[in-house]
């Protein structure tokens, strides 16, 4: 009777669990579902604001950390401006340019008169960039850090662009950053010569195992005679 007792308060706690944990359920399936719904919303409501894509950019510059860096594509080939000897690395350049190439807004804000509350009365960074029928500039404001955007904005416009932080961010990067090493360089080279140092050592290593094995079989030979 004990038991059984003890089985139906344990059944009765379960199910007090369980309905308490239900609205939370109910209330975790909404906000997710809400997330996604906005996800979708933003995605369908991006705007193209400049159409083009990254293979017709020909140069672009852009400042951080106090400093201005410039590119220029020669040949199917980018080069820093300053410096065609350097070697860069292709993929960091594409990460870069496929932020404002082609170039999305999140949301458009029209008839600007007051850039100040955007930050862009006087802009924190410039990024621009060129095709080979049209040029670029972009200035960028204030960060939004509630929402993970950037306000930009173009010359002579009164519009402000909303956009993704990593349209911004994918520009952190210094020339030593976009420089291939010489290690990088010859990273495959120096791989290949030390795969044939190693495979040259271990042949070494089963020679010696071999005139070994030869030396003991011939003492043991002379011994038995």
């Amino acid at each position: 009777m004990k038991k059984q007792r003890k089985q139906l308060i344990i059944l009765l706690a379960v199910l007090v669990l369980l309905a308490a944990a239900i609205p939370g359920v109910r209330y975790l399936n909404e906000r997710r579902e809400e997330k996604e719904a906005e996800a979708a919303n933003a995605e369908q409501d991006s705007v193209v604001i400049i159409d083009a894509a990254y293979e017709d950019v020909v140069k672009f510059s852009y400042d951080y950390d106090g400093e201005t860096y410039a590119f220029e594509k020669s040949e199917d080939t980018w080069h820093a401006a300053e410096d065609y000897s350097l070697s860069l690395k292709e993929y960091s350049i594409k990460n870069m340019l496929s932020g404002v190439a082609p170039f999305d807004a999140q949301q458009v804000i029209e008839d600007v008169t007051d850039f100040s509350q955007y930050g862009l009365d006087e802009p924190q960074r410039t990024i621009s960039f060129e095709t080979a029928s049209a040029s670029y500039i972009l200035h960028v404001g204030d960060h939004n850090a509630l929402t993970g955007t950037y306000y930009v904005c173009m010359p002579s416009e009164t519009t402000v662009y909303v956009v993704e932080q990593t349209v911004v961010t994918r520009f952190n990067q210094t020339l030593e950053d976009v420089v291939e090493t010489a290690e990088e360089e010859s990273g495959e080279s120096l791989s290949g010569e030390e795969s044939g140092n190693q495979a040259e050592a271990g042949s070494e290593s089963q020679n010696s195992e071999e005139n070994e094995s030869r030396t003991e079989d011939d003492e043991s030979s002379e011994t038995q005679e």
